[in-house]
């Protein structure tokens, strides 16, 4: 693969793919980096012999136009699906149903959309970027031994890793303040199979009350099978225990769920598979639309500039790109 590009994007998640589409679109020359062997970011699938899970985004809604056009191109395709199945609400105290909305999830799997979108891009899995230098010509960006040049950069990361990129002299000294001193936060998943059916009267829970924020019962989606749940902890639970084994983890949530289900009636069920995963930088607060550089053309993307939603994400690498089309002319 050739070295030189127009636009390098770093990240394969829903923000670093919606800008490389739009910029390619545009006739640049583009070049997208993952570190991970798969494309999605958080709107992942995790898989065993036996089970799958959506183990980080569970599903995504559209707001705008922009996005509800695209919503429909993936839909038309099926390679989305709608989740129609009853979502509730736990105070503590009540079960009660959520605020009816369109909710959507990838098919067979959350990162099906996405994977769609990579097959028409230049794209190279299992890249760490180690190092991203501002150079006459405009970026080098570097992996090991491997090297590559480009007059723009997207970075469609986690704003902490795009911190430890982004050179903090001038003139990104302003782009990397910023990402540096936007804080994310963590949120430990646990995936649970189980023999028999649990009798509730919802398929996800929003749950406003203890260690837990949400859970679902993952099997409810269009193409998933089996007895399979998703337990996410809260923000300030998972903080506390960012450090514990995933086998703590495990422990700890399921005696949570279990303490649950008893309040609502349940049986204990019999867990037959548990694992665990622990998303780092799960959530940010920034509501930037854009945050660039313009003179080197360093533009930022994510969901953590855009409420932490999957819609959120799309529209920033579409901002992105609309940034750096506007910025100057590629030669």
């Amino acid at each position: 693969m050739e070295s030189n590009w127009d636009v390098i994007v770093i990240g394969a998640g829903m923000a670093g793919l919606s800008a490389a589409q739009k910029l390619q679109a545009a006739g640049r020359r583009v070049l997208v980096l993952e570190k991970s062997r798969g494309v999605g970011g958080r709107m992942a699938t995790r898989r065993d012999e036996n089970a799958q899970w959506d183990h980080g985004a569970q599903y995504f809604t559209a707001r705008s136009a922009i996005f509800r056009r695209q919503v429909a191109i993936w839909l038309r395709a099926n390679q989305i699906s709608r989740w129609t199945e009853p979502i509730y609400a736990w105070d503590g105290q009540n079960l009660q149903i959520s605020s009816p909305q369109q909710r959507f999830v990838g098919t067979p799997k959350m990162n099906a959309p996405l994977r769609a979108m990579a097959t028409a891009l230049n794209l190279k899995l299992s890249v760490q970027v180690t190092a991203i230098q501002a150079t006459t010509q405009g970026w080098q960006v570097s992996a090991g031994e491997q090297i590559w040049q480009a007059q723009q950069l997207v970075l469609a990361i986690p704003a902490p890793q795009a911190a430890t990129l982004i050179p903090s002299a001038h003139p990104t000294q302003a782009v990397h303040a910023f990402a540096a001193h936007t804080p994310m936060q963590p949120c430990w998943a646990v995936m649970l199979s189980c023999e028999h059916a649990i009798n509730l009267p919802f398929a996800g829970a929003f749950i406003n009350d203890g260690a837990l924020s949400w859970l679902a019962h993952d099997s409810s989606k269009l193409g998933r099978a089996g007895q399979n749940w998703v337990l996410h902890a809260s923000v300030a639970w998972s903080q506390a225990h960012l450090e514990n084994s995933a086998d703590e983890v495990i422990a700890l949530l399921i005696q949570e769920f279990n303490r649950l289900l008893k309040q609502w009636g349940q049986a204990e069920p019999n867990w037959q598979n548990a694992l665990a995963h622990r998303w780092k930088f799960a959530q940010g607060s920034s509501t930037e639309a854009v945050v660039q550089s313009a003179e080197t053309g360093l533009v930022l993307a994510g969901d953590w500039l855009a409420g932490g939603r999957i819609e959120g994400a799309y529209l920033s690498g579409i901002d992105a790109a609309n940034a750096l089309l506007a910025a100057t002319v590629v030669q």
